[in-house]
């Protein structure tokens, strides 16, 4: 059997911001909505006649115009389109029928897209990791391909390989946007594929490898000088990487390795590194999922084979694993400091859960306020939503705490009115919890008799494992008994809420 030893001696994580999809975001632009900030990744967009922040990739409206196709020529097919004086409200995504498309990353010939001056981006699209980007835009014309200099937009890639734009209007008439219908074949590719070209006019789908941003692991080893793995942290897939001239070098062979379940043994090489990937959820290609009072730990182990491949050649073995805290995201600079549950292993840290409270106008808590101040009527009752975004992780659910209002959106200040504490309702008749302990969304309503002029409302959440014991509080009184214990997460506010 082939021995090898490992010796752990650094670890370094480098923390970066992530959206609410968990896609590591640099550099991306950010937005405000009633004097709010919107997380990454969001914009301000009206949802149900609603401003509040959304995912513009799950907030867009369809643009199907046959006539904005690369290939449609105005002359020939006749009549002229122009975009100035449209009034371009939110985000947009590009169809040619019922196909997906995207705008064309070349200069197009002028009287084409349906138009005298066809407006192209002059940049090439965002990643996944860009988060929200700003290109230029060029109108082509007689005197070449940027005639028209435009006013720049905004964009985002999305998963499932398709993009949406944040048109402005026109500069000027007859111009308006593409849809590059060579692109056509870009709605074909796979989740783990990636539309490419190489001249922008003819596409393909090809097979991507992860980037490892989200987590850096420096390891230094013992002899034989073997690269342990690179794991990468993803909010839903974890990527394992192996360096194939190290591997080559102690005689292993990176292209016969496999996850602890044997069939879970697909691969891509990329740059000298052999790809693994998982997807984050118990049971998966052998994923062991553990739980403390502060993390979730999903682990694995990599088997990388003996070149000669001989039957009783026995395998080195490489635990890992993927390390998630189990609180809400309050603050991107604050540190966690890991720890390895297998020894020799190597940790990845992945994205925190993030939690959000909305004020809903009705009971059926579809439609919530805006970001800012609400004027409600005295003796309103108020429809309160909490949820986590947790994916992945289906054991767990959130629990209310206590939430109470207080004249500041500083919730340490006093004096408090409690509506819920310890879990339950401190009045039935005024305060009803609707759900809590059963899923990672909690709702209660209340009506609130209070004196002040301002109103805040403010409520600690807690994540559970419902696979301990019971999550749902059962309440006598105002206490709360047989609820497994769980993680404290950071306290919630939402207002101010005046009286009319």
């Amino acid at each position: 059997m082939m021995s090898l030893g490992v010796l752990l001696v650094l670890l370094l994580f480098k923390h970066v911001t992530a959206d609410i999809s968990g896609v590591v975001v640099a550099n991306s632009i950010r937005f405000s909505c009633g004097g709010t900030q919107c997380p990454v990744g969001q914009d301000c967009i009206s949802v149900g006649g609603i401003l509040r922040c959304a995912d513009p990739c799950q907030t867009y409206t369809e643009l199907k115009d046959d006539w904005r196709a690369t290939n449609y020529n105005s002359q020939v097919n006749g009549g002229s389109h122009c975009d100035q004086s449209i009034n371009w409200q939110g985000w947009y995504r590009l169809f040619l029928g019922n196909t997906g498309v995207q705008m064309p990353e070349r200069c197009v010939e002028m009287n084409m897209c349906g138009t005298h001056a066809p407006m192209w981006l002059t940049d090439p699209h965002p990643q996944l990791s860009d988060g929200v980007v700003q290109r230029a835009v060029c109108g082509s014309w007689t005197s070449g391909c940027c005639t028209f200099k435009q006013n720049p937009i905004h964009v985002k890639a999305c998963y499932g390989n398709y993009y949406v734009y944040k048109f402005v209007p026109a500069v000027g008439c007859n111009l308006a946007y593409c849809a590059d219908v060579n692109t056509k074949v870009c709605s074909t590719c796979r989740n783990d594929e990636t539309c490419m070209s190489d001249n922008k006019i003819n596409w393909r789908c090809e097979r991507k490898a992860p980037t490892p941003t989200t987590t850096t692991t420096r390891i230094t080893t013992t002899n034989p000088p073997i690269m342990a793995p690179v794991v990468v942290c993803g909010r839903s897939l974890v990527h394992v990487g192996l360096n194939k001239a190290n591997l080559k070098a102690a005689g292993l062979n990176a292209s016969t390795a496999h996850l602890a379940d044997p069939r879970c043994s697909a691969h891509e090489d990329h740059n000298g590194t052999v790809w693994y990937q998982v997807e984050r959820r118990e049971g998966r290609c052998g994923n062991i999922l553990e739980t403390n009072t502060t993390h979730a730990v999903y682990s694995n182990s990599l088997f990388v084979y003996p070149v000669d491949g001989r039957n009783k050649s026995q395998p080195v073995s490489y635990p890992l694993s993927c390390v998630y805290p189990l609180e809400t995201e309050s603050s991107l600079d604050v540190a966690i400091r890991p720890y390895l549950p297998n020894e020799h292993g190597v940790v990845g840290v992945g994205a925190k859960a993030r939690a959000s409270m909305f004020l809903y106008r009705l009971s059926n808590y579809t439609e919530p306020y805006p970001a800012g101040e609400v004027l409600l009527p005295i003796g309103s009752t108020l429809h309160v939503g909490v949820s986590v975004e947790e994916s992945g992780i289906e054991r767990f659910v959130v629990v209310l705490e206590d939430c109470y209002a207080t004249q500041s959106p500083n919730p340490d200040n006093l004096p408090r009115t409690y509506m819920i504490q310890d879990r339950c309702s401190r009045n039935r008749t005024q305060v009803t919890v609707e759900e809590s302990g059963s899923s990672l969304r909690a709702r209660f309503s209340a009506v609130l008799q209070v004196d002040y002029r301002y109103v805040f409302l403010h409520c600690s959440l807690s994540l559970c494992d419902q696979r301990s014991s019971s999550c749902t509080p059962v309440c006598s009184g105002r206490k709360s008994r047989s609820v497994s214990d769980s993680v404290l997460l950071k306290p919630l506010a939402i207002g101010p809420i005046s009286w009319a």
